[in-house]
Order: structure tokens, then sequence, then C-alpha cells
């Protein structure tokens, strides 16, 4: 192991970063895809059940994802739903767009915090700047499951949501790539041998204005840059809102290399991707591994929440 460090000095360590967080967390703060969400076992209901738990124990909650207009159609009007039948005042986070645009829902009304999205001309710009790239790559094949995941968006209704002019902009493209207000979001290779170079082609091409982070194996998202990583200000910002400390929010996350690394940079900072202990640099800092290879890695982070607020 890197360090010296054993197997079991990682799962004394993880246990014990758990043991400190429990009777200081005031707040947790989750990614969704890969983290709490899975489409499997763990679906929307799961979700919801779950913050129906940490509520019911006084805490508070959020949910910083990649997902922007996709997650404000589908998932919060259940949210809002739960809240609202159950008569629950206490307010629930939501940063879309890795954290660039953070709502606050209460009493069933969603209030905007702030907003760094993007506007027309910039999601122009970096459209042409990512056709520039693709041409390049043209002879690659992209995720399957990525764009069947945009061509059934293409085919939806977004009202509401996202402008005709918006959307007209990624048609031609037939699901390559979607853009929405928050952020630019295309498919990347099957292959992710192809994924780096990519990823540093876009940056190259767009410039320093523009944050450009992996999302998963599918997507890499386009935001605005700001001043730190972006999930990390949707934190620090519900932290300050609510009057808490660094020490009192648990965040979880499934991509410490990728659009979680802001995330999970807390003193209490938890991942279930276990493969992080072969990279990771610095062991005895966050994000800790949750190891528990008879669960999969949603369940992982479910177990670590409800030792947390037994």
């Amino acid at each position: 192991m890197n360090n010296g460090f054993s197997l079991q000095d990682h799962f004394d360590l993880t246990k014990r970063k758990l043991e400190e967080a429990k009777p200081l967390v005031k707040l947790f703060a989750f990614d969704y895809d890969g983290t709490i969400y899975d489409g499997l076992d763990y679906k929307q209901p799961e979700v919801i059940a779950l913050v129906e738990k940490i509520l019911a124990k006084g805490k508070s909650v959020s949910f910083i994802t990649a997902s922007a207009a996709s997650a404000l159609k589908t998932f919060v009007p259940l949210l809002k739903e739960f809240l609202v039948s159950n008569n629950i005042n206490k307010p629930v986070f939501i940063g879309v767009s890795n954290g660039t645009v953070l709502f606050e829902l209460k009493k069933g009304e969603l209030k905007k915090i702030y907003s760094h999205g993007l506007n027309f001309e910039e999601i122009n710009q970096i459209i042409s700047g990512w056709k520039k790239i693709y041409d390049k790559f043209s002879n690659i094949d992209l995720a399957e499951k990525g764009l069947n995941t945009f061509q059934k968006f293409l085919g939806e209704s977004w009202v509401g949501y996202i402008s005709d002019e918006i959307l007209n902009l990624c048609r031609p493209y037939e699901g390559k790539i979607f853009a929405e207000e928050a952020k630019v979001t295309f498919v990347l290779p099957r292959s992710k041998d192809f994924h780096e170079q990519i990823i540093n082609d876009m940056k190259k091409e767009l410039g320093e204005q523009y944050s450009i982070v992996a999302g998963n194996e599918l997507f890499c998202h386009i935001t605005k840059k700001l001043e730190e990583d972006s999930k990390a200000v949707a934190v620090k910002a519900i932290l300050k809102l609510l009057n808490l400390k660094l020490t009192e929010v648990v965040t979880f996350g499934d991509m410490p290399t990728g659009n979680d690394e802001g995330l999970l940079n807390f003193p209490y900072s938890f991942t279930n991707l276990s493969e992080l202990i072969r990279i990771k640099s610095n062991l005895q800092k966050p994000p800790y591994i949750l190891f528990e290879p008879e669960l999969s890695p949603v369940a992982k982070i479910y177990k670590a929440v409800e030792y947390l607020i037994l």
C-alpha cells in the first residue's frame, strides 16, 4: 500500500473518521448519480426515504449534482411533494450543474440562492469548440448509453426548463452533446483511453474561463469556472446560510478524481470508489474510502449515513 498503509489501516481510518463525524454532523451533502442513486436498487423512492430519515433526526440535507434541468424536472417535484405532504418546513438544498446554480426548497417553494449559468453566446462558443475537437476524433465510437440518453432528452419537452433557442443549437448533433442554461454536456468515447486527451484538448480550446470535468464514464460537463471548485462553493454557501462549521458537514461522492473532487475535500468526506486506494497520494487526507466488498457502491453510502444518524 502507498506510504506504508495497509488495507487494515484504511479500514481503521475510515471507521475513525465516521466515529468523529457522528456527534458533529448537522448537514449531509450528497452527489446524486452513483452515490445515492443507481437506477437499480436505489431509485428516487429510496432517495426520498433517505431524506426523510435524515430530516427526522434534525439534520439538514443537500444534493450537489451534475444534473441540472433533468433534476429540476424529475426529482425536485417528487421532493417537493414529499416535503409538502409531510408538512416539513426544514429546507433542502439542491445544487445543480455541479453547484454552479444553487436552490433552496422550503415549504414547497423553490428559491434560487445564486446562479453562475451560461448565456446563449457562451453556449454557442462551447459547442463550436467541442465540434472542432470532436471532428478530430470522429472515427472513435462514443458511449452508446450516453448517446441514447441525450437522444431521448431531445425528444422530450423542456418547456419552462430549457429554451428552444438553446436546444436548437445541439439538435444537429443527434445526442452527442446537450446544452442548457446551467451547463453544456458532451458524450465521451466508449473507450476510456481517449477521455483524458479529449478533456485536455477541450480545456486548451475553451480556455481558463470554463470548468471541464468528467461526470462519469459517459459524460463530460462544461460549466463556468468559479473562484474554486463549484461543488465546494455550493457546500460552503449552504454552510454559511445555516451558520455551520466545516466540521459539521459530511459529504459523499463517487467521483473523487472527477467532478466530486471539491465536494470530497471537506474534513469529513467519504467516497464509495474503492479503486481510489491505488492512486491516492496522501492516504490520511479526505476523502476516506468506504470498504465493504459485499455491498454495492451505493449501498455503502446508505449504510454510512444510517450509522451517522443512529
